[in-house]
Parts: structure tokens; C-alpha cells; sequence
């Protein structure tokens, strides 16, 4: 267990609202604020990854939406939920990057250099 006074607030004051298909679990406070916004958070079922919750959750996460997301079923052309893989060996480095290791060993030429002499 990571962060175990979340851990000890979410069994005192908090009520399981819903799970995702990942398996994180949401949860709202069940005490009063006052005026404020009643807390929200989820509690992440293995790494805590922020990058893979799912839009409609964050909305509700964020008081965006009101009422709780419904689990969906996945349409055939969409794509699974990946983590951000900034800064890590995993990132995209397109073909000009500086540390993209593969063009440091060959030489891309995307152009032709102007001579003029040379005729048509």
C-alpha cells in the first residue's frame, strides 16, 4: 500500500461509487463539506497512472459531470487507454529528433542542393 491515510479516509469516509474496466475503483466523501463540493478520488487498482483513467471518470472526478459514468461497451475501431510515455524509453522520437539513435547511424538527406550550373 502506497499512501496508507488514503487508504485508512477511504474506509472511515468514503462510499464506493463505481469501477472502471481497469478495475480502479471511485470513491465520494460521505461527509458534508458545507458549501464546498464533496471530495472525489479514485484508488488506483495496481500503478498509479493518471494517464490511463477514462474521460468520463475524470470528468466526474473533476465535478464536470454530475451523475456517474456507466460502463461501456468498447466499439471494434476504438483504441485501449495508454499511459503517457513522455521521458521514458518508450516515447516517440520522430525521425529529426536529436535522441532518436537510429538516425545518428545514417544520414537523411530530404533535399537537393541548388547548383547553378547543373542543366535539366
Amino acid at each position: 500500500m502506497k499512501n496508507i491515510s488514503l487508504y485508512l479516509y477511504t474506509i472511515f469516509f468514503g462510499n464506493l461509487v463505481g469501477k472502471d474496466n481497469d478495475g480502479n475503483k471511485y470513491y465520494m466523501s460521505k461527509i458534508s463539506h458545507g458549501t464546498k463540493k464533496e471530495k472525489r478520488w479514485v484508488m488506483y487498482k495496481n500503478e498509479s497512472d493518471p494517464t490511463k483513467i477514462d474521460p468520463d471518470w475524470h470528468a466526474w472526478l473533476h465535478h464536470i459531470i454530475q451523475d456517474f459514468p456507466k460502463l461501456k461497451k468498447k466499439l471494434h475501431w476504438q483504441k485501449n487507454i495508454s499511459s503517457n510515455n513522455t521521458g521514458t524509453k518508450k516515447a516517440y522520437l520522430p525521425d529529426g529528433h536529436i535522441l532518436n539513435q537510429q538516425n545518428k547511424l545514417k544520414k537523411v538527406k530530404n533535399y537537393e542542393a541548388w547548383n547553378p550550373n547543373k542543366k535539366k
